[in-house]
């Protein structure tokens, strides 16, 4: 379930999107809606999905939305929807509870306009603390508690079963025909500041990394993209990770 601060920072991604707020969006798995709640409010048409009605994020809430929504959604398969029927695709704080990642991703770039955006938030893995606390612990840094073994098959979506890593998400964005072309704070732990010292270190490795291997063509235009977004100051320090993703009106090359 997304926190204030990431769905304060998706509202003021999405408001900043050309043509807002005569756009239609898709919210895939909404939760409690707030976030399509407001866009409502300002205009825009909107709708959106829930895999279960029992959905963790209900308890609590009443139930009654203003906006249509599709129940029994499972965004492991394909989605009940035209191509190009959406203007903008959420997918906030949603593929971290999914066993699979690809297809939601390769689906909701089918469903999108031609110069669509899908907007993704996910824990944010590439940050500096998260690296650390891996390094030193050998697990992720979440918010919600890791998959126990407590816990039913039934209830394994609640938690984050399998948070996604910038590479691989760079990559299957690609293969949806998507490109990234922002990514956005959602939160600044001010006590974590002191970790950019090590970003001249972070760099070199990085470019090396996404260097030594290829040298030409299309994987060396992907490398040398993944690595843009690797060293971002943004991606480095935000709590969550916030990116805008493009659907470009031309096919991908």
């Amino acid at each position: 379930m997304a926190q204030r601060f990431v769905i304060d920072a998706v509202l003021r991604m999405v408001r900043e999107l050309p043509g807002y707020p005569q756009l239609r969006i898709l919210d895939l798995s909404t939760g409690r809606g707030e976030i399509l709640s407001a866009f409502q409010r300002d205009g825009a048409t909107v709708r959106a999905t829930h895999y279960r009605t029992d959905d963790y994020k209900l308890i609590g809430c009443s139930g009654d939305f203003s906006f249509p929504i599709d129940n029994a959604v499972d965004l492991r398969r394909p989605l009940p929807y035209e191509p190009a029927s959406f203007d903008v695709v959420l997918l906030i704080e949603v593929l971290e509870h999914l066993e699979i990642h690809w297809n939601v991703i390769n689906e909701a770039g089918r469903v999108l306009t031609p110069g669509g955006h899908l907007i993704i938030s996910t824990p944010n893995l590439a940050r500096l603390h998260s690296r650390v606390h891996f390094l030193l612990t050998g697990t992720h840094k979440l918010i919600r508690r890791r998959v126990g073994w407590d816990l039913s098959p039934d209830d394994l979506y609640a938690y984050h079963v399998n948070p996604v890593d910038l590479p691989l998400l760079h990559t299957l964005l690609f293969q949806a025909g998507l490109r990234i072309r922002r990514v956005a704070m959602t939160r600044f732990k001010a006590q974590h500041a002191w970790l950019m010292l090590f970003y001249p270190v972070l760099w070199l490795t990085a470019r090396y990394e996404t260097r030594h291997r290829v040298t030409v063509g299309a994987q060396a235009r992907g490398e040398d993209d993944l690595f843009r977004w690797l060293t971002h100051p943004t991606v480095l320090t935000s709590e969550q990770l916030l990116l805008l993703a493009e659907k470009p009106c031309q096919p991908k090359t």
